[in-house]
């Protein structure tokens, strides 16, 4: 156990980080020192232009792409010991069910291939989908197919999340209610999160920081605390301190072409 009067060592940790696609003539650089951290139980939103490197950063954090971990941690770790280790639960768009198992057999998944216990009917209902536990995906609408998708990624009880735009397929509705559920279940668990969003009021609504890029190659322009009361609601973001964040937000993209798709609602 570590000791109480030492730091908690950071989730994710980025130091000066950069990351090339290609070589030579052909190399293009996604991520230009990029310096950042998401500490212990922190939520941390990733907001910028498409293409600044937001997914890139989040899936090198992964141990998804070709990066040799220097100025980047996961836990204190090169980022493909914490793939290995299984320190990490990932969310993406594309909640990627296999179609011929059910609800259930998709969140025992994580069971088989890791051996470790799952309790699948315990996760659904966390998720709000015990009732649906026998369905297959193609009988789920987007917003219970993400709800499946977070299940999954919880089975394995995961000390980071990675989610890259997990709500940004789904509908207005269903994005408000699984903006909530996970509220909810980041308030229990106070897992760490990396959060990839176009979103400026989701970063705001579920966010300790939000972390603005730049466009590409992405840097980080600016850091900013959400100091908002928790337990948060979708009530609050008609109060002056929430308009106030969401305008700072927006400030700080300002600089980027009129052209950038970056938007303060919904995608």
């Amino acid at each position: 156990m570590q000791s109480p009067s030492l730091p908690a060592v950071p989730a994710i940790e980025a130091e000066a980080f950069v990351h090339e696609y290609g070589a030579g003539a052909t190399m293009m650089r996604a991520l230009d020192r990029v310096s950042l951290q998401v500490a212990a139980g922190e939520f941390v939103s990733l907001v910028g232009p498409s293409g600044c490197g937001k997914t890139t950063l989040l899936r090198a954090a992964a141990g998804l792409i070709a990066a040799d971990g220097a100025g980047l941690r996961v836990f204190g770790l090169p980022p493909g010991a914490g793939r290995a280790g299984r320190t990490f639960g990932l969310v993406t768009q594309d909640p990627g069910l296999l179609p011929w198992r059910t609800v259930a057999g998709n969140v025992a998944l994580t069971a088989e291939v890791t051996g470790a216990p799952v309790d699948v009917r315990e996760l659904l209902a966390r998720v709000g989908v015990e009732r649906f536990a026998d369905f297959h995906p193609k009988e789920l609408s987007g917003g219970m197919r993400q709800r499946v998708a977070l299940a999954r990624a919880l089975a394995h009880r995961p000390r980071l999340l990675l989610m890259d735009e997990p709500f940004g397929a789904l509908d207005e509705l269903s994005r408000e209610e699984l903006r909530l559920e996970l509220l909810r279940i980041w308030e229990r668990d106070r897992v760490s999160v990396l959060f990839v969003t176009h979103s400026i009021r989701e970063a705001v609504l579920l966010s300790d920081r939000v972390v603005v890029m730049t466009p590409s190659p992405g840097r980080v322009a600016a850091d900013i605390h959400i100091e908002l009361p928790r337990p948060r609601s979708l009530a609050m973001e008609v109060e002056p301190d929430f308009v106030r964040y969401v305008t700072q937000v927006r400030a700080a993209l300002g600089s980027m072409p009129a052209s950038v798709p970056v938007s303060v609602g919904a995608r």
